[in-house]
């Protein structure tokens, strides 16, 4: 199978549970209701690209609880699944997620064998059989042997370590991947986080490693650097906003749906913004996932396609 596309990163259970108000310590309060969501970086991209037309791998470690219906709804989407890893005598990763009604949050997250990704043996037939190599969160040990293995057989990678930036990684294992990757990603606080890691005071700066930098910025839509300068691509407006997180990882799949038919950065960036908008309209990262069709309608707001 060739695919354009091979995202490493987390395959998550989100249980999102809403209280009246978080509890102090040594005490317990009652849930307000609850619900179980697919999620993780991994999952979120892998899926909703392939959902876009995108052929895709997802590679990824799992446990022995893993729902056989999260893997059914990425295999209906097309996702190639031969990397999906289940650990003997381990949990799937997961998130307790606890909101208030004003708002605050507490997360606890469980990654499982994602953990201990770096004693695993690495997952080739991603990075074999696809285009670009895409290294989300994740062990940076792990990312280096996968980013050595893209090199060697000349495969393309964008690093895009997320959220993982401020507390998993340190400035040496940082560099390591980004002088390996044509494309960097990354939200304001990330991009402000990596330019600490390399000394430098400008996203534009960091084009001395990658080819492309994507800055996502909110609702004030995102920024793409490359050596033919500046693309600032608008937030496209949804129906309405009821859950922000997954965001960046629907842009990232709309992007790459634009890369892989050849499209230019401007329209990539429509495109990622355009599917972010459409997967913050519902709770949960993967339960409002456009097709092409409905992706292209609404960048088409912006530009001919």
């Amino acid at each position: 199978m060739a695919n354009f596309l091979g995202v490493f990163g987390h395959v998550i259970l989100d249980y999102i549970a809403n209280l009246e108000s978080l509890p102090e310590p040594n005490t317990s309060v009652q849930i307000i209701d609850r619900q179980r969501f697919f999620g993780g970086t991994g999952g979120n991209i892998a899926r909703i690209a392939a959902r876009l037309g995108v052929p895709t791998a997802l590679a990824s470690f799992v446990g022995e609880d893993f729902p056989p219906e999260y893997r059914d709804a990425l295999a209906a989407d097309g996702v190639d699944l031969t990397d999906l890893c289940v650990v003997p005598g381990t949990s799937t990763p997961t998130a307790w997620i606890f909101t208030d009604r004003r708002g605050n949050q507490v997360a606890i997250v469980d990654q499982g064998p994602m953990k201990s990704a770096a004693k695993y043996e690495v997952l080739s037939h991603t990075v074999e059989t696809s285009e670009i190599i895409h290294l989300g969160t994740g062990r940076p040990e792990y990312y280096a042997k996968i980013a050595a293995m893209a090199a060697r057989l000349g495969k393309r990678v964008a690093f895009d370590p997320s959220q993982e930036i401020h507390y998993v990684y340190t400035p040496a294992t940082f560099r390591s991947l980004l002088r390996r990757a044509e494309i960097f990603f990354g939200n304001q606080a990330e991009m402000k986080r990596a330019l600490g890691f390399v000394n430098r005071k400008r996203p534009a700066d960091l084009l001395e490693w990658a080819d492309i930098v994507v800055m996502t910025r909110g609702d004030k839509g995102s920024t793409i650097l490359s050596a033919e300068g500046k693309v600032d691509i608008p937030a496209i407006s949804s129906r309405r906003v009821v859950d922000v997180t997954g965001a960046g990882d629907a842009y990232r799949a709309g992007f790459y749906a634009g890369l892989s038919r050849g499209l230019d950065l401007r329209h990539c960036g429509l495109l990622g913004s355009a599917v972010s908008g459409f997967v913050i309209e519902r709770r949960g990262t993967q339960t409002n996932i456009p097709t092409w069709d409905q992706a292209v309608a609404r960048a088409s707001r912006h530009a001919s396609f």
